[in-house]
């Protein structure tokens, strides 16, 4: 879960990536690009979800087990 911050941020970052695109401040591929990342983090705000922190949460378990010494 993101907190209030988190998805205030989302937003704004958001709309920042759909502006420089709809506002052809970029074009061709890279307005592609931030269109597409502009409706990820969107997407994340509203869920109040965020992929990458269960992503992390998986990396810090697994290096736990790795680190767990043997009986």
């Amino acid at each position: 879960m993101l907190t209030k911050d988190g998805v205030i941020a989302r937003y704004i970052l958001g709309f920042c990536f759909f502006f420089m695109s709809g506002s052809e401040m970029i074009t061709g591929n890279l307005a592609t690009i931030s269109g597409v990342l502009g409706t990820i983090e969107i997407t994340t705000a509203m869920l109040k979800y965020s992929p990458l922190y269960e992503l992390i949460d998986l990396i810090k378990e697994s290096q736990m087990c790795y680190n767990k010494p043997h009986k």
